[in-house]
């Protein structure tokens, strides 16, 4: 299976459990959906941790994010551009671009 570049790194905050954020930690290759202020949209992020095993509830890290269906949505991604992540219990996390990986 030929693996997936990364669209941009990203500075992520997970919220902790008391906040509505994750109950346990979670590893490289975690997916959550993703969405961004003005899409409508809701796109799958496969996060890759480069500085660490594990990131645990209430922790920010720096994360190289891979976008599952978003082709035709990413010439409209910036730098600086927040971002919510989310999974069935609601959102885990919130975060910002900090460098694009692809030429738009």
């Amino acid at each position: 299976m030929k693996k997936k570049i990364a669209h941009f790194k990203a500075q992520i905050n997970y919220k902790t459990a008391e906040k509505g954020g994750l109950i346990s930690p979670i590893s490289s290759g975690f997916r959550s959906e993703i969405k961004f202020p003005f899409e409508l949209k809701t796109y799958i992020a496969a996060q890759t941790f480069s500085e660490t095993e594990l990131i645990f509830p209430g922790d920010s890290a720096s994360i190289d994010v891979t976008l599952n269906g978003a082709d035709s949505f990413l010439d409209q991604l910036y730098e600086g551009m927040d971002f919510e992540l989310s999974d069935n219990s609601g959102v885990i996390g919130e975060g910002i671009i900090t460098e694009l990986y692809f030429n738009s």
